[in-house]
C-alpha cells in the first residue's frame, strides 16, 4: 500500500510540478529571437531527487528550461524549490483533500 501511495504522490507531483511549467513557458511564449524561435524553450529535466515525506522518499524530477536570449530567465517550481529536500508529510506535497482521503480510507480498512 505504501508504494501506490508513493507513486501517487510521485505522479501528483509530477503533474503539478508540469502545470507550473506550462505557466511559466506561457508568459515568455510571445518572447522570439530575431530570427522567430522562442527565447525560452524546454530543456530536459534536472537530476532526479528524493524528497522524503512521512511515507518515505519519493523521486522526483524537476523540468529545466533555456533562455537563449541570455536573459537569465529559468523555471523555479515553488512546490519543489531547489533546497526542498525533506517534507514534514505527504500532505504538504498533495492536495489536502486527496491526501486525507486516502489515509482516512486505509486506516478504516485495517
Amino acid at each position: 500500500m505504501t508504494d501506490l501511495l508513493r507513486r501517487g504522490a510521485r505522479d501528483l507531483i509530477q503533474q503539478a510540478v508540469e502545470a507550473e511549467l506550462q505557466t511559466f513557458m506561457e508568459r515568455y511564449a510571445e518572447d522570439r529571437l530575431p530570427d522567430g524561435r522562442r527565447a525560452v524553450v524546454r530543456n530536459g529535466y534536472q537530476p532526479e531527487r528524493r524528497v522524503r515525506t512521512g511515507i518515505g522518499d519519493v523521486p522526483v524530477q524537476v523540468p529545466k528550461t533555456r533562455d537563449r536570449s541570455g536573459g537569465g530567465r529559468h523555471f523555479t517550481s515553488s512546490l519543489l524549490p531547489p533546497y526542498l529536500r525533506r517534507a514534514r508529510s505527504v500532505e504538504e506535497l498533495l492536495p489536502w483533500p486527496i491526501s486525507r482521503g486516502c489515509l482516512r480510507a486505509t486506516s478504516r480498512r485495517r
